[in-house]
């Protein structure tokens, strides 16, 4: 017995006509009334005397019209009250990112989605890109805050925004009193570098790579807040997010941009690409959109 079978039946007593039930429920009367063939023969008895063009309930159809309308009363009631806790977002969600972007976004996400989505539980993970695209996979996380490229096709990526990446430096150097850098005015000044095990510092080693420069790296760290210390000590200048250089309020930094060829990176959401997004997966998405340090 299948709910769409009550509910032609149920079609059928009302309208009174196999041909009107059939236009109500918008399928094929051929289509229906072999459905309520197969009802009948299940329930091993006629449900309807077809009258010629009249069809009335038999003894056994009216036992059964009852049991229907609950049944299918009840299943409108369930859609009703999942829309509902839908739409007051109830539910789990599981959010990953990657190292060089939860500092400076994770606060303003979880104060906002807390606020909006006060029923829902929220899972955070902090991880390098590898580790989240194998937790999205696996389904251990829903959704992934992190950079692109990500090459698997496993794995739906939503481009959210492009990051200009800054030149920082202290007053000691004097790249520090220039409005504008020139790219390869970068090979003249100790370099701070992030580990190649964070995409940011793959992406400045390949950015500098393609730009045929020559740093003089003087430090070589895996740590972005590392990079930010060094670089305030006055070892060195570096290529950074601009989300750091927003959130930065000690004043000790100065950060420029790079006017010929600038350096950037583009922030993405990552989702398994076989996995449908949930009401909050997709909330999460835009928070992070809007919320994301850009000015």
């Amino acid at each position: 017995m299948e709910l769409h079978q009550l509910e032609y039946f149920v079609a059928i007593t009302e309208t009174g006509s196999f041909s009107r039930a059939a236009q109500r429920c918008n399928v094929a009367q051929p289509s229906l009334s072999q459905q309520i063939i197969k009802l009948e023969h299940e329930i091993g008895q006629p449900l309807f005397d077809r009258l010629g063009r009249k069809v009335v309930l038999t003894e056994v159809g009216k036992r059964l019209l009852p049991r229907a309308n609950v049944i299918l009363g009840e299943l409108q009631e369930i859609k009703g009250e999942l829309q509902t806790e839908i739409q007051a977002g109830y539910g789990n969600l599981r959010v990953g990112f990657i190292p060089t972007i939860a500092p400076f976004v994770l606060p303003l996400v979880i104060r906002r989605f807390s606020q909006e989505f006060p029923n829902a539980t929220l899972e955070v993970h902090e991880g390098l890109t590898e580790e989240l695209v194998q937790k999205i996979i696996d389904a251990d996380l829903d959704v992934g805050i992190t950079s692109l490229p990500i090459n698997n096709k496993k794995i739906h990526t939503e481009e959210l925004l492009v990051e200009p990446l800054l030149v920082a430096s202290t007053q000691k150097f004097e790249i520090a009193s220039r409005a504008v850098i020139q790219v390869k005015e970068l090979d003249d000044f100790p370099f701070i570098a992030l580990s190649e095990v964070h995409c940011l510092g793959e992406q400045v080693q390949s950015f500098c790579y393609q730009q045929d420069l020559e740093l003089n790296i003087v430090c070589h760290t895996s740590q972005l807040v590392t990079v930010h210390n060094c670089i305030a000590l006055g070892l060195g200048v570096s290529l950074v997010p601009q989300a750091l250089a927003i959130s930065d309020t000690s004043g000790d930094i100065i950060y420029r941009t790079v006017s010929d060829i600038a350096p950037k990176r583009k922030i993405a959401a990552a989702t398994h690409a076989r996995r449908n997004q949930s009401f909050l997966a997709c909330q999460f998405i835009e928070i992070v959109r809007s919320e994301y340090p850009s000015n």
